[in-house]
């Protein structure tokens, strides 16, 4: 069981290249791309993982060995972070056994508890909760051992605390509760009274953009913090980001980059967008009410952003009497030209939902052609 917070130093000396990562929700196809898309190098680079590599994702379990694998060379490192802990307490508490199920319904469309549960064909009710737990943990015993090893903070050169979610504001970071490590919300805003530079994940960055949905990384350099997350297993439109940190006589520098698994298509002519401004709704406010409903889109009004926008059809719900937006959401209508490559979220009746150059919005479909097929970025 995770029940203290374990700490990392570690002593950078040199030219180096440090590669950050946060994350990874269970989508080994992805981050194996983003290694790649780096030229990523075990021997040479440092590696560090900020936590989240689990559930979210179809490929929890691989993911989970792949990270053992990557920890045995040196120069990676591997940090907890909520979903890790929160998996280790609801497979080791028990308490929590008479969880599972509604962790099943309400939290985890996959990942691993889902998997074991499929394995374990637990939906017959041939045992019973404790019994379930127990033989699920006894299932993954090697990776909760590994899981349960990590610390939750990295602090190099002590210039840099890599840590998952957040810090609270004491005379000692060592001292902060695990919770606030792993679960702390909008460190952005809050800042630190730290003299590091803070890298965390956690919180998709595009939360914290009013009016765009961009999951690009945040450096923040007067609040000396950096938000890497690219709401990868979460978002509807993702991306999983690395922060590239070179170490060079003395100094640090940093580099972006990205992978956004999405295929893509070209623009056939042309295309005015709408000048006008563009609105944005993103978590937690989804819920809406409705103005006008149109044919595709129905103007609706956001009460707690007093947001009034155009959303396609295809994103509303109602849930208990009550209307609602389905993820992260924009009425942007995409200004675009000859030949460009768009990003496809999604087609929804005569519309694109499209990403180009870290804007997202809407676009006619009669105004693209053929797709390039490939789930995942090569290059």
């Amino acid at each position: 069981m995770i029940t203290r917070a374990k700490h990392k130093t570690l002593s950078i000396k040199g030219s180096a290249r440090l590669i950050a990562v946060s994350d990874i929700h269970g989508h080994l196809d992805r981050f194996k791309a983003l290694l790649r898309k780096v030229h990523y190098n075990p021997l040479e680079d440092y590696l560090v993982i900020i936590g989240d590599f689990v559930e979210k994702g179809d490929q929890v379990l691989e993911t989970i060995h792949y990270l053992m694998y990557l920890s045995q060379f040196p120069k990676c490192i591997i940090l907890l972070g909520n979903c890790e802990w929160a998996l280790d307490a609801i497979l080791h508490i028990p308490e929590l056994a008479i969880e599972i199920p509604r962790y099943l319904k309400r939290v985890s469309a996959n990942g691993l508890i889902r998997t074991l549960y499929h394995e374990g064909h637990y939906d017959d009710g041939h045992e019973t909760m404790l019994g379930m737990q127990k033989q699920m943990a006894q299932k993954v015993a090697k990776e909760f051992a590994f899981i349960e090893s990590l610390p939750v903070t990295l602090n190099v050169n002590n210039d840099l605390i890599f840590v998952h979610a957040g810090l609270e504001p004491r005379d000692n970071y060592k001292e902060c509760g695990l919770s606030s490590y792993l679960e702390m919300q909008r460190f952005l805003e809050m800042g630190h009274p730290f003299k590091q530079t803070v890298v965390v994940g956690h919180l998709p960055t595009s939360n914290y953009d009013p009016a765009h949905i961009c999951n690009d990384i945040i450096i923040d350099e007067k609040k000396r913090i950096i938000a890497i997350d690219g709401g990868t297993g979460v978002k509807m439109i993702s991306q999983l980001n690395a922060l590239i940190i070179h170490f060079e006589n003395g100094q640090r520098r940093y580099e972006k980059d990205s992978v956004m698994p999405l295929p893509t298509m070209r623009v056939r002519c042309d295309v005015a967008g709408d000048p006008g401004p563009d609105h944005k709704i993103a978590f937690p406010h989804y819920e809406v009410e409705m103005i006008h409903e149109g044919e595709q889109f129905s103007q609706c009004y956001q009460e707690d952003t007093s947001a009034l926008l155009m959303i396609k059809n295809e994103f509303l719900y109602e849930r208990n009497g009550q209307l609602y937006c389905l993820d992260d959401y924009c009425d942007h209508q995409m200004t675009l030209h000859k030949g460009d490559l768009v990003k496809v979220a999604g087609i929804y009746g005569d519309y694109a939902y499209v990403s180009f150059h870290q804007e997202v919005g809407w676009v006619k479909l009669d105004f693209l052609e053929g797709a390039e097929h490939g789930k995942e970025e090569k290059n």
